[in-house]
């Protein structure tokens, strides 16, 4: 008896035992494989990301924010991290499952395993016939998500805009609008899913019923034993679960196939500039700009938005760009810093090809403000700073002094410091262009580009600022898109464009004296100040 109490405990221990040891490697294996999907997530969404931007304008334009959001987040994590990893690992264990159950069942009787296997053919029709079907409502769920997502971002963004035209009832209709197509579209998806998960769970049921049909009829001739029978239905019973994995994980793939070729499809996209120039830039930069025949358009299209373009800029001379709206101004000075390259033609640097150039090193030495000042989430130091070590708080400082910032962060509670909002939306309009000019100031810039960046100033600042720049303008090769009268006449020459092309050059002087166009546009805008 004493024997007998020995040999269970030493039993019931030994299963304490193993039970622990199965918990622990369960729990090794769940850790695991969720710091696979992680760490897949975190390449797929890195190489997404890299490619995104490195991207031109024409992206951009093609693909909304919310978009893009979308196909970092919900396809990248949801998706194709879960597929590529939880998913294959759950695919091969179930195969590896339902491979020993059908040796043993084989082992059993082979006739009776292939009566089993009946239903078989039946589930891989339904998967082929239903790939298209759940590949549309995927995809079709996938858009709906990234128009969600592009109506948020467009109505926070623009926040203000949005009270001061008192439409706040109108963007709460437009979202409502997206949350229920997305609404629709994921209760399309989940039909499709169901069904289809549900019929392979039902189809599979019709094998236990051949099999206690079929070995029944054979227990009854003494063709199987009644042991073997249990034995085999066990096997088929233990299939169940491995087989509802692998219908999930076929479901599941076209999901993945669906966010695939949504991520190829920002893959496809080239880039409008390649990094292929070695030639570095020394400190002994001129700033000499010389354009030979330039053209550009968008890729796969004929529309010409620079059209055969040739002018010279000699270094520290200030030059401007006129023209109506839409008549390649903004695109012509896009092509300097290489943020597109032109379809022909050439553009020099101190007679150099731009792309001879390594492009950080080009784009380093030139001073880009956009028409719509892109600042960060962040500190206004940290935005003039902008991630250049090089740059110290005496030239934050002195760029601050130069924009005409210096008296208006001198009342903000943190200064330099100070947290400017998503957009810089605790800033005002004027003070976002400012300091988006001061940060294309503090990199002492060989090239400065201005385009209409003071748009959102008061006359008496805007003067203010004008009378700040000229002193430094000196200093640096400056291209200016402005229709300001008193700007106007102090550069050294004007350019007037008109569909891509130069229609007009010279001093101001000249100019006025043809009456031509820009003296025209000159009135205008004199009327315009006058007026105001």
């Amino acid at each position: 008896q004493q024997l007998g109490l020995s040999s269970a405990a030493t039993f019931t221990l030994t299963l304490v035992a193993l039970g622990l040891v199965a918990s622990i490697l369960y729990a090794y294996v769940q850790g695991h494989r969720a710091w696979m999907n992680l760490r897949l997530e975190w390449l797929f969404r890195q190489k997404a990301f890299n490619g995104i931007t490195d991207k031109g304008p024409d992206f951009f334009n093609r693909f909304r924010t919310g978009d893009l959001v979308t196909r970092m987040t919900d396809d990248v994590a949801e998706k194709l991290s879960w597929f590529a990893c939880s998913g294959i690992f759950r695919f091969y264990e179930a195969l590896l499952m339902v491979t020993f159950a059908l040796a043993m069942m084989i082992s059993i009787d082979p006739k009776l395993t292939l009566w089993t296997a009946g239903p078989l053919p039946l589930l891989i029709l339904i998967f082929f016939k239903s790939a298209s079907v759940l590949d549309k409502r995927y995809d079709y769920l996938q858009k709906r998500i990234s128009k969600f997502n592009d109506v948020i971002e467009a109505c926070f963004s623009g926040v203000r805009v949005v009270k001061a035209y008192t439409r706040e009832k109108a963007q709460k209709q437009k979202f409502s609008r997206a949350a229920e197509e997305r609404r629709k579209a994921e209760i399309s998806a989940i039909k499709v899913h169901t069904i289809v998960e549900s019929l392979y769970m039902y189809i599979w049921q019709f094998g236990i019923i051949i099999v206690l049909l079929a070995g029944g009829y054979m227990v009854i001739n003494s063709n199987l034993s009644l042991g073997k029978l249990i034995a085999f239905i066990y096997y088929v019973v233990y299939m169940i679960f491995p087989m509802f994995d692998i219908g999930q994980f076929l479901v599941k793939s076209r999901q993945s196939t669906v966010s695939i070729k949504r991520l190829m499809e920002l893959e496809k996209v080239k880039p409008m500039v390649c990094d292929n120039g070695t030639k570095t830039i020394k400190s002994d930069i001129k700033g000499d700009l010389s354009l030979e025949n330039v053209t550009f358009s968008f890729p796969e299209s004929n529309r010409k938005i620079i059209d055969n373009i040739s002018l010279d800029i000699k270094a520290g001379s200030t030059v401007a760009l006129v023209g109506r709206v839409g008549s390649g101004k903004s695109w012509l000075v896009n092509l300097l810093p290489r943020l597109a390259d032109p379809s022909g033609g050439t553009i020099r640097l101190d007679g150099y090809d731009l792309r001879q150039f390594n492009l950080a090193d080009l784009r380093r030495n030139i001073g880009y403000v956009p028409q719509e000042p892109a600042l960060f989430s962040d500190t206004i130091r940290n935005n003039i700073i902008f991630g250049r070590d090089d740059i110290t708080d005496p030239i934050v400082e002195w760029a601050v002094e130069v924009s005409q910032l210096k008296d208006e962060v001198a009342t903000f509670p943190d200064g330099l410091d100070t947290a400017i909002g998503t957009r810089g939306v605790a800033i005002s309009g004027g003070q976002k262009q400012r300091l988006a000019l001061a940060r294309a100031l503090a990199g002492k810039p060989k090239i400065l580009i201005l385009d209409d960046c003071t748009s959102a100033l008061d006359s008496r600042t805007e003067t203010a600022l004008w009378e700040s720049l000229h002193k430094v303008l000196p200093d640096m090769t400056a291209i200016l898109i402005t229709h300001r009268p008193d700007t106007l006449e102090q550069v050294d020459k004007v350019y007037v464009l008109d569909n891509g092309s130069i229609v007009e050059s010279g001093p101001h002087h000249e100019l006025m004296n043809r009456g031509g166009q820009y003296a025209r546009i000159y009135k205008r805008y004199r009327l315009k100040e006058e007026i105001s």
